[in-house]
């Protein structure tokens, strides 16, 4: 028995400090053992969560501590409330962490990740139910394609538009398969004035969303130097600006109006919008219809980058093998389903099942089928201040929308105001 224990805190060890797997190329066969037997979960155990600001109080319960009470009562979910770096010094590191994954970076910098290939293998996770897409843009975010968070949901990409207007004014309604120079067209047609209450066309929330298609980079690394650079001034960004120069400037399309509040005819929107959208049906505001997210011609059939939400076992953890049990379940088959029938939410896993019953229970008289005929563009890897940069884009994007810079000039001036950030850090 004590053999037993000190090989059990030598391997422990390892763990801690990093070194051994690198100081010894083979492991005794007992050592590995050790390493891989699982914790009882059927002692009681109390599993710290921090979720993420986009998982409500009513999804985490629905999707996280309900589930988890049925199938593993002795694992007890704490919710924890703060910032992650205020629980961090405080000793009170998270075990599980709901993320959103373009925000993996900060993560690292705070060396709360590490790869989570060894125990998704320790506990047999079929990574094969997913959609590769969406792994793959974990991967590419990773040093060397490693997996540092599994996905649970993913966000839709659509074409809502208010049936009342198209309806009220005469004209058909939107198409799959549309390019955004027909969606332009149309939102001419439906940008107007009728008894003093001036409706949007279209509506693109703003220039990042129809960016997304090409998977567009904001931060690279130069080949040559190995030193972060810009990579904005390009072609692919002159054509999304001259796109949303195009719509936005449409007269009378601009600035944007409340789609929810019927003054929009169509609402080209990236993320989770059926909630609003329910509101909208049962209060009986106007008829929504639902059109398969516009294309660029040289994309068909190709809506954003993927984005999605993730969930994390910390690398300090203590509990790994109970927080993954949080893991499993969140990713099963059973909750997928349920968030996918009951509250609208786009699945990660590749049961086409799960497409199939989407929002089947949450708007029923939505059809909603359409947004399917598209799939996610690859995702990107998000630099560290790809936030930063994005908010340098927005605003040299509005001085183009104002009339004060032309393309090319803001974008030559976004690249040299990215550099300069990325030289003062």
């Amino acid at each position: 028995m004590i053999r037993q224990i000190a090989r059990m805190t030598s391997v422990l060890m390892c763990f801690v400090f990093a070194g051994c797997a690198s100081q010894n190329a083979g492991p005794d066969s007992k050592s590995a053992e050790a390493k891989d037997s699982l914790e009882d979960v059927s002692k009681p155990v109390t599993i710290k969560v921090l979720r993420a600001a986009s998982m409500s109080d009513e999804l985490f319960q629905t999707l996280v501590v309900e589930p988890m009470a049925k199938k593993y009562p002795n694992i007890t979910i704490e919710l924890q409330n703060g910032k992650l770096e205020e629980l961090i010094a405080a000793g009170e590191t998270p075990d599980v962490l709901t993320y959103v994954h373009n925000n993996l970076p900060i993560l690292r910098n705070l060396d709360l990740v590490e790869d989570m290939t060894p125990l998704l293998k320790k506990h047999n996770y079929d990574l094969g139910r997913f959609n590769t897409v969406y792994l793959d843009a974990l991967r590419v975010n990773s040093e060397k394609g490693e997996l540092y968070a599994i996905p649970y949901f993913a966000q839709t990409y659509a074409l809502f538009y208010n049936k009342d207007l198209f309806d009220k004014f005469g004209v058909p309604y939107p198409k799959d398969g549309m390019t955004w120079e027909d969606a332009t067209e149309l939102g001419k047609k439906m940008t107007r004035i009728d008894n003093g209450q001036q409706y949007q066309g279209l509506n693109i929330e703003k220039i990042t969303r129809i960016s997304f298609p090409w998977s567009p980079t904001l931060i690279e690394k130069d080949k040559t130097t190995q030193k972060d650079r810009a990579n904005v001034n390009n072609d692919t960004w002159k054509e999304i600006f001259n796109l949303g120069y195009r719509i936005q400037t449409i007269p009378g399309n601009y600035p944007n109006k409340d789609f929810y509040k019927g003054e929009v005819a169509m609402f080209a929107v990236v993320g989770d919008a059926f909630q609003n959208i329910k509101k909208v049906v049962e209060e009986q505001r106007f008829r929504v219809g639902v059109a398969q997210y516009p294309n660029y011609k040289e994309l068909p059939n190709t809506y954003g980058m993927v984005d999605e939400h993730v969930i994390v076992v910390t690398k300090q953890s203590q509990h790994k093998d109970a927080a993954m049990k949080v893991v499993e379940v969140l990713t099963s088959n059973e909750v997928q389903m349920m968030a996918s029938k009951s509250l609208a939410r786009l699945s990660p896993l590749a049961d086409p099942e799960l497409q199939k019953q989407f929002g089947t229970e949450y708007l029923k008289d939505v059809d909603v089928r359409s947004i399917f005929k598209s799939q996610p563009a690859p995702g990107i890897v998000f630099h560290p201040y790809y936030q930063d940069a994005r908010k340098l884009l927005d605003a040299e994007y509005a001085e183009v929308l104002s009339g004060q810079k032309d393309v090319n000039t803001a974008l030559r001036v976004l690249e040299e105001k990215i550099n300069k950030m990325l030289l003062a850090h």
